[in-house]
């Protein structure tokens, strides 16, 4: 059982996912960076941790940093959101290798995916109907 999760983002994404947290009785963990420390979504999870520095790539997207904020913070899982490093299947991998549950698809999913021409392959192969591309003149 999940008791608590960390998501890996901020403002509305991280919000929604404090919210169906909250319905379901799962503590909650923001991350913020030194120019989110006051925004709603740090404000309205059960605990927070700083990643240091402004910039996205400082704090955001250093998913070492994240994991650490997560076991610091006596999380179980770990949501990523979308965007930042929710695309990340070496970031999905580390969570698991870490000992907490990846909340997200699978990293050979997210690899499959990463390609558009690939994962257009793999649904045409699985039967999905596809659009022809459109040709505009």
């Amino acid at each position: 059982m999940i008791d608590t999760v960390l998501v890996a983002n901020r403002g509305e994404i991280a919000r929604r996912v404090f919210r169906t947290c909250r319905e379901l009785g799962i503590a909650t963990v923001a991350v913020h960076s030194d120019a989110d420390a006051g925004a709603a979504h740090v404000r309205e999870a059960d605990a927070a941790v700083r990643l240091p520095g402004n910039a996205p790539a400082d704090t955001y997207l250093r998913g070492d940093l994240v994991i650490k904020a997560a076991l610091a913070a006596g999380a179980d899982a770990v949501h990523p959101g979308y965007g930042f490093l929710s695309e990340d299947a070496g970031f999905a991998r580390a969570v698991r290798d870490a000992g907490l549950v990846w909340i997200g698809p699978p990293p050979e999913a997210i690899e499959a995916m990463a390609s558009k021409t690939r994962a257009k392959t793999l649904m045409a192969g699985a039967g999905v109907p596809l659009l022809a591309p459109l040709c505009l003149l």
